[in-house]
């Protein structure tokens, strides 16, 4: 059951009051120097206050709330920029084994990362970022003895730290495959990319004939891209609602800084240029804010809905706050380009929300595809993507 809005308002209270003490900027800065790139004892408390069990069915040891709750704490954790595998593990890797057909199989594994004993991660991405399943690069095959994985899949989130992989593989007719693999299995490789955003920690995973045997979420070919889509949507929306907080912040220390900051015996923010910028930012932010609330509601409903509304966020919100955290930092001026500063953590971090599940014209090309299918020439994909 959905919270109410009055518990809704609780929860993101809770999760403001604690990350405003766990997860202050100069925590941040200590956390991403050091390994394993988050506080174990941080994560150790968002299991404890439940936040990884909000929008997991009761029978799996979730609360039984929804998406659109779950947003709550998504919106707070990118406001902190807190770093911590809560994207990877909650919302990828739990909602793909939330949406699999095999409850055989995922059950056990769910209950698993709802109690905070293991950590999940997904495989989604070709080894140069795409997501368009004709163009994986982690394969599957079967001789006779089971389905084995070959290849590389790229953009992993946290696959250092994780417990389980769910990997998407392509086999050499095209069908598509979901499998859920242990990171310690035979044959499987971890390599650490550099992002933009040090507050997240990307890798290449490599598989060397792994054996997959019966973890296969569900049949392989439409059901399995059926599933890719929809934990893909899943990622596009988290990332939109993480993008939104963390601008709503720069926003807020902007208009303090301007507020504060004198030039020429006046606050620069009774300058008109100044002004401009906050105005501009203030639209970004309200404008992202209502997208990505739309989207995380969209996701408590028809799942065959889910796509168009991810491609709608998509496409407006990553820019809307890179611009806005791009003003933020034109604001403070020379300060805001140091190290010292929130400012280039702020943008760093939403401009790899912005790529990070396919780029905002990616996503436009997959929305007039769905809406116009017949003037894109499309049967309701998009043809291409750029690694971001």
């Amino acid at each position: 059951m959905a919270l109410t809005s009055d518990e809704r308002d609780e929860l993101k209270a809770t999760a403001r009051a604690l990350l405003g003490r766990e997860s202050s900027s100069e925590r941040v800065r200590k956390m991403i120097a050091a390994e394993p790139g988050f506080d174990p004892a941080v994560w150790a408390q968002f299991v404890e206050l439940g936040w990884t069990s909000i929008h997991v069915d009761e029978r799996h040891g979730g609360a039984g709330c929804g998406w659109a709750d779950l947003a709550a704490v998504l919106h707070e954790l990118g406001r902190a920029l807190t770093p911590s595998p809560f994207l990877a593990s909650a919302v990828l890797a739990t909602g793909a084994l939330s949406l699999a057909t095999n409850d055989v199989l995922t059950s056990p594994m769910l209950a698993r990362l709802v109690d905070g004993t293991a950590i999940g991660t997904v495989a989604l991405a070709n080894a140069s970022g795409s997501y368009e399943p004709g163009q994986l690069t982690a394969s599957w095959r079967d001789d006779g003895s089971g389905p084995r994985l070959d290849g590389t899949a790229g953009f992993v989130l946290d696959a250092d730290v994780a417990d389980l992989l769910v990997v998407a593989a392509r086999h050499d007719d095209g069908r598509i495959l979901a499998a859920v693999v242990d990171s310690t299995t035979p044959g499987v490789s971890t390599t650490r990319v550099p992002t933009v955003d040090e507050t997240r920690r990307l890798f290449t995973v490599g598989f060397d004939d792994v054996e997959i045997g019966d973890r296969l979420l569900c049949a392989p070919g439409r059901e399995a891209e059926a599933l890719f889509d929809r934990v893909l949507s899943l990622g596009v929306v988290a990332a939109s609602i993480d993008a939104a907080g963390a601008a709503e912040r720069a926003l807020e220390v902007t208009t303090e800084y301007a507020k504060g900051r004198t030039q020429f015996g006046r606050p620069i923010g009774s300058f008109q240029a100044v002004k401009h910028h906050c105005a501009n930012m203030a639209i970004a932010v309200e404008s992202s804010r209502a997208a990505a609330r739309a989207a995380a509601d969209t996701l408590d409903g028809d799942p065959a809905t889910w796509s168009t509304a991810a491609a709608i966020a998509a496409s407006y919100v990553g820019p809307a706050c890179a611009e806005a955290c791009g003003l933020e930092m034109r604001v403070h001026g020379g300060i805001g380009f140091t190290w010292e500063h929130d400012t280039h953590l702020h943008l760093k971090r939403v401009k790899l929300d912005e790529v990070l599940f396919g780029t905002p014209s990616w996503h436009r090309r997959r929305l007039a595809d769905a809406v116009f299918p017949e003037i894109t020439g499309s049967p309701g994909r998009g043809q291409s993507q750029e690694a971001g």
